[in-house]
């Protein structure tokens, strides 16, 4: 049997909601982590968010990073110099004049070595990316209350605040990586992290819907608290969720991999984090986070409360509680059988005394044996007799109810 049929029968058993505390502690840290590392170093928003322009072109004789910074000035906050065949040049910039991009523009080119027209130029302004980020979080607000509603009437409200701390837990997370990595954080890191939420909210509604499934049953009489039958769901619906997650996140790791660094696709690359980051954050936070957070909150209730303590009470005296060894029987005496005395408690037999031979010199003495012949009956009439069997009685033979009623008897009339 696998192990995966093991978890899901019981017989193999994890306890993830009995630690809940070390998961606690262990998201604990990392999300303070990631709190601090979105103010201190901060996130690194691109272009498309805080507005510039961005300078492309191919040069046809060797360049380094050096004399582009040079040739640019100190307006150039980010240089790229791609190791491609063909090679490019990428210079990004805040929000410049137009004199000013001119100047830029002309240096380029002809460190270079190409005509000026060759050198492309992006302008993005600073409102664009304010539109976008509003969008994006207005879009947040509305699928974070339509994921409550619909979590509530489908399960519970608590489930639904658990999941809804798990998609924040998973979100902070991955931004916290973001602003340490020092990635941009462009529009493809904003559909990631929306994108992120579904893989999410997924494992964690399929652990919930076992849960519930698993709880439906408890009663004041069970042997089972809320927290053990939510472990149960957990260790049913973890290899499900671990097959799920590793589904997605090998091509999400090719992704990153094959297409950012080998590839060269600089816009895969934050996507592909953002997604790699969430999709893990995810599998970790349906599992290790909500569970145990709806069985610490729902213990808490007075049912379920008084559930736990009387199997506490159970187990503390079924362990406690030593079994007192067992009298030896004495040995049973043999039973006589009925109407049958044991040997050891039958009378005697009586020996028979030899007959003398009549002594011919003594005559027999008349008087004697008149006395002898008259004491004769006395004794057989005092001797008891035997009783004699009963006889077996032929069975009487019952009357079958001839369906008629017994006639009352006349009432006599007074005169």
């Amino acid at each position: 049997m696998s192990l995966a049929s093991r978890m899901y029968h019981g017989e193999t058993s994890f306890d993830f909601v009995g630690r809940r505390r070390l998961w606690f502690t262990i998201s604990g840290l990392l999300v303070l982590i990631s709190l601090v590392s979105l103010v201190v170093p901060g996130l690194n928003f691109g272009i498309d968010f805080k507005g510039g322009a961005v300078f492309r072109v191919q040069p046809t004789t060797t360049v380094t990073e050096a004399q582009v910074r040079h040739a640019v000035g100190p307006a150039a906050e980010v240089v790229q110099v791609s190791e491609n065949n063909p090679v490019q040049v990428i210079v990004q910039t805040e929000e410049l004049p137009p004199a000013e991009v001119t100047r830029i523009r002309t240096g380029l080119a002809k460190l270079a070595g190409v005509e000026l027209n060759d050198v492309s130029t992006e302008t993005i302004g600073s409102k664009w990316g304010s539109t976008v980020s509003r969008k994006a979080f207005i879009a947040l607000l509305v699928f974070l209350v339509v994921i409550v509603i619909y979590v509530s009437l489908r399960m519970e409200f608590k489930m639904a605040v658990a999941a809804l701390v798990a998609l924040l837990h998973d979100l902070i997370i991955t931004a916290g990586i973001f602003a340490l990595s020092r990635f941009e954080v462009t529009p493809a890191t904003v559909i990631a992290l929306l994108t992120i939420l579904g893989y999410s909210l997924y494992d964690t509604v399929v652990v919930f819907d076992k849960v519930r499934e698993n709880t439906g049953s408890l009663s004041a009489m069970s042997r089972t608290t809320y927290s053990q039958a939510t472990n149960l769901a957990v260790n049913q619906t973890m290899m499900r969720s671990l097959n799920t997650s590793l589904a997605s996140l090998l091509p999400i790791l090719g992704l990153l991999v094959v297409g950012s660094y080998l590839l060269g696709a600089e816009t895969l690359k934050d996507l592909a984090l953002a997604l790699f980051v969430g999709v893990a954050a995810g599998a970790y936070s349906s599992i290790f986070i909500a569970p145990p957070l709806v069985a610490m909150w729902k213990e808490k209730e007075p049912r379920y409360a008084q559930l736990r303590a009387r199997v506490e009470r159970l187990a503390a005296q079924g362990q406690g509680a030593e079994r007192p060894e067992r009298p030896e029987r004495p040995e049973r005496a043999e039973r006589p059988v009925r109407g049958r005395r044991p040997a050891a408690q039958r009378p005697a037999a009586p020996r028979a005394e030899p007959e003398l031979a009549p002594d011919p010199e003594l005559a027999p003495d008349e008087e004697l044996e008149d006395e002898v012949a008259e004491a004769e009956p006395a004794a057989v009439a005092q001797a008891p007799a035997r009783r004699q069997p009963p006889k077996p009685r032929p069975t009487q033979q019952r009357r079958k109810p001839s369906g008629r009623q017994q006639s009352r008897p006349a009432k006599r009339r007074r005169r």
